[in-house]
């Protein structure tokens, strides 16, 4: 029988109970704040999500990383998340699929980058449990890196720049494309020997201008440097502007006769430009010219000697010449001792800019003008293909600063008579569009080459001279990703 003093007791027991689990309560609830205050002072992302992939903990830090509060990944699953696009390339659930630790950097669309380690809990039954991924700032790592490689490309930059600097001498070679570099390294090794040069490339290239710069870095700089562009002289006087005449050689010689070119470069260069035009008859006395440094004039009867070095050139494929037996194969040989080649403007992008500004000093000097070109325009021109190379792009540059009707020069504003194409599937003329669409498909076809090349906003932003939220809209306005991870 329960008396009344034994309910009593009873009830006091039970307030007791009751007063010891609220007291458990409040203690579990203490630790649960300063655990989670602990998880939120700490400096990295802490990120916590059960074996399904449902988020069940982001600490504070995320803010910091990805802009957006612990709210929008709270009670979320990883893999919603990846799809709305809020995370990609998750390494959580690289983590749920192998239940292994991973660990790899991710970049934020902020600038950011991270070390993302994710790392499998169990339970007592080896099931995967929880998934907890912690987020490290290593962007000041990153940048350090990022500058020791470009103090090292720097250091390497300048040694070209010395070297190139004690190449060119007095003549100017613009570049800063390592395949030139190398050519012109190669030319510094070989200008001061007296071995036979042969130069490659299209017309418009340089190659004149490399063979100057070979003749001024050689011991035969105090003497002349005679250029002969063979496809420019008619075959009927190629001769004897060469090799020179005697007195009454032919009807109409001078009386007195005439040295030729061959005989005016005594001492110093011979430069045979475009040579793959030189008639198969010629070429025989230039063979015996390359061979023993001896020729008769026209009309003559007696051989001069002459000391000489040739450097040759064409934009033709010799071997295809000699194939169809246009050219001689001993001739190519003794002139190709040592081949360079001359990339086309199209394969060494990086220069165009720089011969750019180059020419812009230039003609505004020259037409006392202050003209300049925006980055877009720039831009623009460095997608061309310039089929005609330095030279037209020498050309075009004046036009603009001839044609300008303002200080800085836009899209727009380029003079859209020349006849270039983006070099891209879609490209279109833009001749054929109003200006407003040319604009915005010059724009549209800019930003896909540059996103092809750079991969990431943050680099195409650097390369176009934008912010990268400006390069974010473009590429939404034209309906445009980007594959960086955030």
């Amino acid at each position: 029988m329960i008396t009344e003093w034994n309910f009593q007791q009873k009830i006091i027991g039970i307030e007791k109970l009751n007063v010891s689990l609220q007291e458990q309560l409040e203690i579990a609830l203490r630790k649960i704040k300063e655990l989670t205050q602990i998880l939120n002072s700490s400096y990295d992302e802490i990120f916590v999500t059960d074996s399904e992939g449902n988020v069940l903990f982001v600490s504070d830090s995320c803010k910091y990383f990805t802009g957006l509060p612990p709210e929008a990944f709270i009670h979320k699953n990883i893999f919603e998340l990846v799809e709305k696009g809020i995370i990609t390339d998750s390494v959580t659930i690289k983590t749920m699929q192998t239940q292994t630790v991973q660990s790899y950097e991710q970049n934020y669309p902020n600038g950011k980058t991270v070390l993302a380690t994710a790392k499998p809990v169990f339970d007592d039954e080896g099931k995967l449990y929880r998934i907890v991924t912690n987020s490290r700032d290593i962007s000041e790592l990153v940048e350090m890196k990022r500058r020791l490689a470009e103090i090292h490309a720097l250091q390497q930059e300048n040694l070209d720049e010395a070297i190139i600097e004690k190449v060119i001498g007095r003549q100017k070679f613009i570049t800063q494309s390592k395949n030139m570099v190398n050519t012109l390294k190669l030319a510094e090794k070989v200008a001061p020997l007296d071995s036979s040069i042969f130069i490659h490339g299209e017309s418009g290239v340089g190659k004149g201008v490399l063979a100057r710069i070979i003749h001024e870095n050689s011991p035969r700089n105090v003497h002349s440097f005679v250029q002969v562009n063979c496809g420019a002289i008619p075959e009927s006087l190629l001769e004897s502007e060469l090799f020179g005449y005697e007195a009454g050689a032919f009807t109409g010689a001078n009386k007195r006769g005439k040295a030729g070119l061959v005989e005016m470069a005594d001492g110093g260069t011979l430069f045979l430009d475009e040579i793959g035009e030189m008639p198969l008859d010629l070429q025989v006395k230039i063979l015996h010219l390359v061979q023993d440094k001896t020729f008769k004039k026209v009309g003559g009867t007696t051989e001069k000697h002459v000391d000489i070095r040739i450097i040759s050139a064409t934009n033709k494929d010799l071997l295809q010449l000699i194939e169809e037996k246009k050219f001689r194969q001993d001739l190519y040989y003794r002139l190709h001792v040592v081949p360079l080649r001359i990339p086309p403007l199209r394969k060494r992008k990086q220069d165009i800019l720089v011969l750019t500004d180059y020419f812009l000093n230039q003609f505004n000097q020259k037409y006392s003008q202050q003209i300049e070109l925006d980055e877009n325009a720039k831009l623009f021109l460095q997608l061309q293909e310039w089929r005609g190379n330095v030279r037209e792009l020498e050309n075009f540059i004046e036009q603009i600063v001839v044609t300008a009707s303002k200080p800085l020069i836009s899209i727009e504003d380029l003079p859209f008579a020349i006849d270039h194409r983006i070099p891209h599937e879609n490209s279109l003329s833009l001749q054929q569009l109003p200006l407003k669409r040319a604009v915005e498909e010059t724009e549209k076809q800019v930003l896909s080459y540059a996103l092809k090349k750079y991969k990431s906003t943050r680099k195409m932003a650097k390369a176009l001279g934008v912010n990268q939220t400006t390069i974010m809209r473009k590429l939404h306005k034209y309906h445009m990703t980007s594959n960086e991870t955030t």
